[in-house]
């Protein structure tokens, strides 16, 4: 059974999956129902089943309230999806149920396990978001690699199947629920991500909402009726709102059968009314832009091309509002499928290394496989897979990890006081380069009174790249309690340490400058959606008693 390694694009509306194959070309793997995406919506059809995909979204309409869309907006915000048959379920769990499917489906076409895999998720999640991706891949019985940003994978793949030469291209990716932009230099396949910015309540659902808005109203209109749509209602005019926003991409207007209250009206939607109703979001999206434009120039790069991303950029309005305003035609790379592509090849290279550094462990004797998370490393890695990164030509040979530098895609700070008054001072800022793929910063505080034990730390997260700003509670990232050794002095120095890992995930750590101990720390999120090790093993066991269709 030949051995895979994937790249999965999970998406807040559809999602994707991809592999290398056997002549180095990244692949999309059809699901099921034969298409290469894949709706990210979830119906529990009893409980030890669910339906993942177009039926799940079919089914929305006339069973809503057993069925979850846009989970990936609830991901590290929150730790409830859905209440089904008395039992709250987290998004996470949701998540794993969409990655079955993919994973699922892909076994059967390919006639082999799927398990290895590199998960993205948009460039601004921040930790919390960035770890329940990975705890949900968990979940799902996964292997999960590494966590990386869409707008990377899709200008991976752009730089592996592209001509050589010097350029700065500006990703914009535009999807379901998420928006980023991304500006990136590639030089000879070389990829350095210069800057990122974006929105976490950006993307096609909110076009979705402006149109379902419209239709509501000329309904109302046209029939006289001044009541409440019913969930019911509700959930077939969002469907309908989609598949007109789609229609409308190669047509000049659609009609619209709109049923509610007994009552039916046939409301035209036409393009223009449609880019008057969203005006202001994709107004939105040009702010961000400008923004990240801004950065990239006084970094001293010039935007040389704009690269379509993202299911949402088929919409004629982007491309039409890009030209107008930066005089450039943008290109439209494959912007279903470009994220879960550049994800298998990144994925692979990412394996690639990881087993060569593990293989290395066990002949230095570092490995103690009595250890069960040891153990499970090891053999997570032991196979050689069917394809190397040696057979993508435009890698040249190289590994993906030399062709490729990331940025911190966020700025993280912790709470201290200046002149008496609290404020928020940034370790870690934005949009700095991560050499070998991390970033550590330590800086030195002193304990408010003698004798302490612990030391509370509030760490935040945000975009400020200023090296102090106001605190805002909607920032807070958690908390991390130093254990120390008690006996120190009022204003005893103590290194406090940051570090950010290339999959945007944070870790702190302490030492007692004055003895010289490392002093253990643990990031609890403020939300309390970050899972434990236990409550996802706990997820994990009941994951594998329920069949996802």
């Amino acid at each position: 059974m030949a051995k895979y390694v994937f790249g999965i694009d999970l998406g807040t509306t559809y999602s994707c999956i991809a592999y290398v194959d056997e002549s180095g070309r990244p692949t999309v793997v059809n699901n099921s129902e034969g298409t290469n995406t894949t709706p990210s919506v979830v119906n529990f059809a009893d409980p030890s089943l669910v339906v993942v995909g177009e039926v799940a979204k079919d089914t929305a309409v006339i069973d809503p309230q057993n069925t979850v869309s846009l989970v990936k907006t609830l991901m590290g915000k929150s730790n409830f999806a859905i209440n089904y048959n008395g039992e709250d379920i987290s998004p996470q769990e949701v998540s794993a149920h969409i990655l079955k499917k993919l994973t699922g489906d892909a076994a059967k076409m390919l006639n082999t396990e799927v398990k290895d895999v590199v998960i993205t998720c948009p460039a601004y999640f921040g930790t919390a978001e960035r770890e329940a991706t990975r705890h949900a891949g968990e979940i799902a019985g996964l292997n999960v690699i590494e966590i990386i940003n869409e707008p990377t994978a899709a200008a991976l793949y752009y730089g592996c199947t592209k001509e050589p030469g010097a350029k700065t291209i500006l990703v914009y990716d535009l999807g379901g629920g998420t928006f980023d932009v991304t500006v990136m230099a590639i030089t000879d396949g070389r990829i350095d991500v210069i800057c990122s910015d974006g929105s976490a309540e950006l993307g096609g659902r909110n076009w979705d909402d402006a149109v379902m808005r419209y239709l509501a109203g000329e309904f109302c209109s046209e029939t006289g009726f001044d009541g409440a749509f019913d969930e019911y209602a509700q959930q077939d005019l969002r469907l309908k709102a989609e598949k007109a926003k789609k229609q409308l991409s190669s047509r000049p207007e659609v009609p619209v059968m709109i049923d509610a209250a007994g009552l039916r009206s046939r409301v035209t939607l036409t393009r223009d009314i449609f880019n008057q109703i969203t005006e202001t979001l994709l107004n939105e999206s040009m702010e961000r832009t400008d923004a990240a434009i801004a950065v990239a120039k006084d970094k001293g790069y010039e935007i040389d091309e704009i690269l379509l991303v993202g299911s949402s950029t088929w919409m004629p309005q982007v491309k039409e509002r890009l030209v107008g305003k930066y005089g450039r035609e943008p290109k439209i790379l494959e912007p279903d499928e470009a994220v879960a592509k550049g994800a298998s090849i990144y994925a692979l290279g990412a394996y690639e290394a990881k087993a060569e550094e593990i293989k290395d462990k066990v002949q230095r004797g570092e490995v103690d496989t009595r250890d069960q998370e040891q153990k499970e490393e090891v053999e997570n890695f032991s196979e050689t897979a069917a394809v190397s990164t040696a057979m993508i030509p435009a890698l040249g040979g190289k590994r993906v990890s030399e062709i490729l530098s990331v940025i911190t895609s966020k700025s993280y700070g912790l709470k201290v006081l200046v002149n008496g008054e609290e404020r928020c001072n940034n370790m870690i800022v934005k949009n700095e380069k991560m050499p070998d793929g991390k970033v550590s910063v330590s800086r030195q505080f002193g304990t408010a009174e003698a004798d302490q034990e612990t030391a509370e730390l509030e760490i935040y997260e945000s975009d400020f790249m200023d090296e102090y700003y106001g605190v805002d509670e909607d920032f807070k990232l958690g908390d991390a309690t130093l254990e120390l050794p008690g006996n120190l002095p009022a204003g005893a120095p103590i290194e406090v340490s940051f570090t950010l890992d290339k999959e945007g995930i944070l870790t702190v750590a302490g030492k007692d400058l004055t003895g010289g101990r490392e002093i253990t720390a643990q990031l609890q999120a403020s939300s309390g959606t970050t899972m434990s090790k236990e409550e996802v093993a706990a997820a994990k066991r009941k994951s594998k008693s329920i069949t996802v269709q």
